[in-house]
């Protein structure tokens, strides 16, 4: 009986948590697609690393929405595991951001046409914008990535927090 016991998952902060981590990894997909789209090809941009790694940071947040409602220490395991995961992810787009937030972009145009010149301005901050989406995107992730980490690690019968004669929360004094 002691294996189907109800885990101390917080439903409403998971559902919460898994729902900001996919808004996150949705934002470093866009910003992803807008900087490939409209950047100077470069052997860096080549990658679409953000677009590769928005995908991974998204996986965490679905498994949040799942084991919220499953109760399942499988699922809880496979969440902090894809948890990890996606801090390596997120790492990759900190790095890819902040190497391309100048990388590539300034060209010397003063012999082009004046449309020209105002077109490559405009690219060239939509591309700037997009870039600091994908930081701003990826530093809030990390954050809300080990909360949910955190709080997986609770929930599960192994976590020192966990009485197993109750399954709820011991009470520290």
């Amino acid at each position: 009986m002691d294996r189907y016991r109800y885990f101390i998952f917080n439903q409403k902060n998971m559902v919460v948590l898994g729902l900001f981590q996919v808004a996150f990894s949705t934002v470093c997909i866009g910003s992803g697609f807008i900087d490939g789209l409209f950047r100077t090809e470069s052997h860096l941009s080549k990658t679409r690393a953000p677009i590769w790694a928005g995908m991974v940071m998204g996986v965490p947040g679905v498994l949040a929405l799942f084991s919220s409602q499953r109760k399942n220490p499988v699922l809880v395991n496979v969440l902090i595991a894809a948890s990890i995961t996606s801090c390596v992810a997120i790492l990759v787009v900190v790095v890819y951001s902040s190497l391309t937030l100048n990388y590539g972009e300034e060209e010397e145009l003063s012999s082009a046409p004046v449309h020209v010149i105002h077109t490559k301005f405009v690219l060239n901050k939509v591309v700037k914008g997009a870039n600091i989406a994908m930081l701003a995107a990826s530093i809030c992730s990390a954050f809300v990535v080990l909360v949910m980490a955190y709080l997986g690690c609770r929930s599960l019968p192994r976590c020192s927090c966990y009485d197993s004669v109750t399954g709820m929360v011991s009470q520290e004094p």
